[in-house]
């Protein structure tokens, strides 16, 4: 069986075992307060087993991690447990079964986000602007993704950042800003890259450990046309959208500017 996700430990950071399948990772199964998931095909890993030093182990907080065709982390929620799993060293399953576990998910991935992820598993390469075509939910799931993609992949202490380097921004694909932050992010770290998902998160990724930090340029081709779908599309009530489509951009430009970033407009 190749597994397709991973239980880890949060507080050692060992795999407890590996599973086919999780059933419940949205939050669909909802048990009182709390939500159901259920681990299909588990296994323990002997290793962790093997780490436990007295006859018994108890843990808490867990990660779900979604693992690659090459069985390597590419992402990861957060699960806390209200009550203690018991895990017994010398009296466990040793096969394969079904583990039930009830607890609290910190995000709950939509099914359109668990699509997406099969997308960054394999390993070919992704197509350019693969997500073009996406709906509307599709690219805020794929913007998801790609965030929580990128926090297993950079270390501030260890990733070396870029400088001086300049990105191109095609603004016939650019229609609000998810998109945006969809098409930086690929510029910058490559298909499925991350480089901020709002004003806040791009003020963070411009302090370094994201792939690249100021002097860098954007050159943004048909930028107008991105502003004026925007315009057409825009949606008062939603929450990033608070101001203007105009006063957002000019929110972004003064980020980016005062940032040390050189952005430049082309027209075709």
């Amino acid at each position: 069986m190749r597994p397709r996700f991973a239980v880890i430990d949060a507080e050692s950071g060992l795999t407890v075992g590996y599973c086919r399948d999780v059933v419940g990772l949205t939050g669909d199964i909802i048990v009182e307060t709390y939500e159901k998931v259920i681990f299909q095909q588990f296994v323990f890993n002997e290793e962790f087993i093997g780490n436990i030093t007295m006859t018994k182990q108890s843990v808490y907080n867990l990660y779900i991690a979604i693992l690659n065709d090459e069985e390597k982390v590419i992402g990861s929620y957060y699960y806390h447990l209200p009550e203690s799993y018991i895990i017994h060293k010398l009296k466990y399953n040793k096969g394969n079964f079904n583990l039930e576990l009830t607890g609290i998910l910190e995000t709950k991935p939509s099914p359109v986000e668990l699509r997406l992820w099969e997308l960054l598993k394999g390993a070919l390469p992704l197509e350019n602007n693969i997500w073009k075509s996406f709906s509307k939910g599709e690219r805020s799931g794929w913007l998801n993704v790609t965030r929580i993609h990128s926090a297993p992949n950079h270390s501030h202490s260890s990733r070396l950042d870029k400088r001086g380097e300049v990105y191109t921004l095609d603004g016939e694909y650019i229609s609000d800003f998810t998109t945006f932050f969809i098409a930086l992010g690929e510029a910058i770290n490559g298909h499925g890259g991350y480089y901020g998902f709002n004003l806040d998160s791009l003020s963070d990724c411009l302090c370094g450990g994201f792939g690249a930090i100021a002097p860098f340029t954007i050159h943004w081709q048909n930028a107008h046309y991105f502003l004026k779908r925007y315009e057409e599309e825009w949606i008062p009530k939603e929450m990033y959208n608070r101001c203007s489509p105009q006063q957002y951009f000019m929110d972004l430009l003064t980020i980016l500017i005062t940032g040390g970033v050189n952005v430049k407009f082309f027209y075709k």
